[in-house]
């Protein structure tokens, strides 16, 4: 801007401006929304993933309970 410009191309100039910044923070928030997205689809993968491995697991430990149950009566009954 040369400081000569009309009051309608100044307004037409700041007017543009605030639309290219809007533009940027638009853009700006959608690469934001998408690693976003990205880390949401991620997150639920390994909560998906350690729930099974917690349902393996207290499988295991169930078995291991059992086990131990029962070799606990057997040597009771050795000690009658």
């Amino acid at each position: 801007m040369t400081g000569r410009e009309s009051p309608k191309n100044v307004t037409s100039y700041i007017m543009d401006e605030l639309v290219k910044q809007l533009e940027m923070r638009i853009k700006s928030l959608l690469q934001r929304s998408d690693l976003l997205l990205d880390t949401n689809l991620d997150l639920q993968r390994r909560t998906s993933l350690l729930q099974r491995e917690k349902e393996a697991l207290l499988a295991k430990n169930k078995v291991a309970i059992s086990q131990i149950e029962n070799m606990v009566s057997r040597l009771k009954s050795f000690e009658k």
